[in-house]
């Protein structure tokens, strides 16, 4: 099958380093283990010529692991919007979901409208703005609309309204949006991914962060430092656990929860729902991730992402999560696909030496509708 690989190469450095690498390595990685697995895959770094690049292509399907366009997230739904023009089946989540939930306020307006619980906030759109006197201090400070923790700092908890105003001036000058107040929840951190589409949705173990050897100073946030700074007190003194150690009760109701704003926000094939705890134990929704970072699980002194960590932790293999994502995607289009084995596995000694190419390509061949057989079956 010839799948297209859209994520990007950044030429020049920025401000967000370690987050473009770490996309560059995604789409390295997703094209290895297709590769490996008999796909013809093609790198497409997206620019202003990847649409015309992809409608002479001849693609069969995309796997979109592209989350910047001219080094901006914002354009993210765009690149499914221009996949869905082309007609091309991708994977991941649609545009109108994408653009939904990259605005926090937006998916927190959802949320709210069906009886899901997500920390009280209020958007200010300059820093004199009256605050809310139904919010109640610490109170948590971010962009609306950011990714990968950008925005969120070491100094993004605030107890008072002079620590608000200077905090919501930054946000409004270093990003040039309004700024997200929420009320901060003091309690444990719980992550959850989820592979699939419908009623066949998996939940992956549930992943906590832990802030065991944290600075004392520091409110215990996943900022942009814990996150992708090394070298920072906020990195160094944070661990990722999978599977959390929660009692079952609040395990089910978690996962109960994470389903239901996948479901609602029209998420595909996979997604990652972050919460917070409250001190009685009440899990929040802070943000819905679709298409949310899957980097392989590389070596002990990085922070993994969740998803693969947690597909690990489930006894998936990286390749596994990634053939899992990808199948999701080709069943959702009515694509099935006969994967031939592992390059590194049995692959030489499975096909006979007098096989041509031809012949190879036949047993990959890709059947766009089932027949009605098949469909019989299923049912």
């Amino acid at each position: 099958m010839k799948v297209a690989i859209l994520s990007n190469f950044f030429k020049k450095e920025s401000d967000y380093k370690e987050v473009e690498e770490d996309l560059m390595e995604v789409g390295k990685a997703v094209k290895r283990v297709l590769e490996n697995y008999g796909h013809q895959a093609l790198f497409f770094d997206v620019n202003e010529k990847t649409y015309e690049e992809l409608r002479k292509s001849n693609i069969d399907v995309a796997f979109n692991v592209c989350e910047r366009f001219n080094g901006s997230s914002l354009f993210e739904p765009h690149i499914a919007s221009m996949l869905e023009l082309l007609n091309i089946p991708y994977t991941g989540s649609g545009p109108l979901t994408l653009a939904t939930c990259i605005n926090k306020v937006r998916v927190k307006e959802i949320l709210m409208h069906h009886g899901i619980l997500t920390p009280n906030y209020q958007v200010f759109y300059s820093r004199n703005k009256k605050l809310d006197p139904e919010l109640k201090f610490p109170l948590i400070v971010k962009p609306v609309c950011m990714d990968n923790s950008i925005g969120i700092t070491k100094d993004s908890v605030v107890h008072d309204e002079e620590e608000l105003r200077s905090k919501v001036g930054f946000i409004l000058r270093t990003y040039d949006q309004p700024a997200l107040v929420e009320e901060f929840i003091d309690g444990r951190e719980i992550t959850v991914g989820i592979v699939g589409n419908g009623r066949s949705a998996t939940v992956l173990p549930l992943s906590e962060v832990l802030y065991n050897k944290w600075p004392e100073n520091l409110d215990k946030i996943y900022s942009y430092e814990a996150k992708w700074q090394k070298d920072t007190d906020s990195w160094q003194g944070l661990s990722i656990d999978c599977p959390a150690d929660l009692p079952k009760y609040q395990e089910y109701r978690i996962k109960r929860t994470a389903l239901q704003v996948y479901d609602i926000l029209g998420c595909k094939d996979y997604g990652r729902i972050d919460f917070r705890l409250s001190k009685e134990g009440v899990p929040y929704v802070l943000e819905m991730n679709p298409n949310p970072g899957i980097s392989p699980v590389v070596t002990s002194d990085e922070q993994p992402d969740f998803m693969p960590y947690a597909a690990i932790k489930s006894g998936m293999t990286y390749d596994d999560l990634i053939l899992k994502i990808f199948e999701e995607a080709l069943d959702r289009n009515d694509m099935t696909i006969k994967i031939l084995p592992s390059i590194k596995q049995s692959i030489v000694s499975t096909v006979p030496l007098e096989k041509t190419k031809e012949g190879i390509e036949k047993e990959m061949e890709v059947k766009l509708k089932e027949s009605p057989e098949e469909i019989a079956r299923k049912k």
